[in-house]
């Protein structure tokens, strides 16, 4: 029994093990680098990661939709007619709206 206590007192007293606790102590309650504060800071890098690489995404396919804009007058003409239903001096345009049935 005596031999087992002195064996635990041993474990517990052991100069590395509490220095890694109170290292552990600290890391878990400093204010700067508190563990809470990394996991947050973590995600929110992941989260502006996968921003990063949406907009990536989408300058890339805008930079395509460009080249083909200012390649073509034809391709110009007809996003222009498309997107701001602008016309022809000579001509009139319908916009016909069609309802959802139910």
């Amino acid at each position: 029994m005596k031999k087992s206590l002195q064996t635990i007192l041993k474990i517990v007293f052991n100069k590395y093990l509490i220095v890694l606790v109170f290292f552990a102590v600290i890391m878990m309650t400093s204010e700067d680098h508190n563990l809470r504060h990394r996991y947050k800071n973590k995600k929110t890098i992941e989260s502006l990661e996968k921003k990063i690489s949406y907009y990536k995404n989408e300058t890339a396919k805008n930079k395509e939709k460009l080249d083909e804009l200012r390649s073509d007058s034809n391709n110009l003409e007809k996003y222009a007619r498309e997107r701001y239903q602008m016309k022809k001096a000579d001509e009139d345009v319908y916009v016909i709206i069609q309802e959802n049935e139910k």
